[in-house]
């Protein structure tokens, strides 16, 4: 699904109507996104350690789309938020080139803590979505 929607979307305003289009919220998709994108990193880090890289390669390729998505969006309204949040997706996304082009592991971590801790926030300002 994520994968489609980038694919079909541009960033900005456009998006979020297609993830209204969705049925969800653009809070809802963010914490969707943000669940994928962990759960990718997570992915990536255990192919790194087993020497799976196919597998790293793929998932970190799905990561950084995602993270990217998220980027185009933040740049849809301008402001202190978007501005704060493009830092994060800027930072996930060196993390994730660095991950890839020296099998590092924990350049792959580093990405998904930060991910993680706006993830934390993100349910604090909009709890009503479930943990992971």
């Amino acid at each position: 699904i994520m994968d489609g929607m980038m694919r079909s979307t541009s960033g900005g305003p456009g998006s979020y109507r297609a993830v209204e289009g969705m049925g969800a919220t653009p809070e809802e998709f963010m914490k969707m996104a943000l669940d994928a994108t962990r759960i990718l990193l997570l992915r990536a880090e255990a192919a790194i350690k087993a020497g799976d890289r196919p597998e790293k390669a793929k998932a970190l390729s799905s990561a950084g789309k995602i993270v990217e998505f998220m980027l185009g969006l933040s740049g849809s309204e301008h402001g202190e938020l978007s501005d704060c949040l493009a830092s994060v997706y800027q930072y996930v996304l060196v993390a994730i080139l660095r991950a890839n082009a020296q099998d590092d592991a924990t350049s792959a971590a580093a990405g998904r803590v930060a991910l993680e801790q706006l993830a934390a926030i993100w349910r604090r300002v909009f709890p009503d979505a479930v943990a992971p």
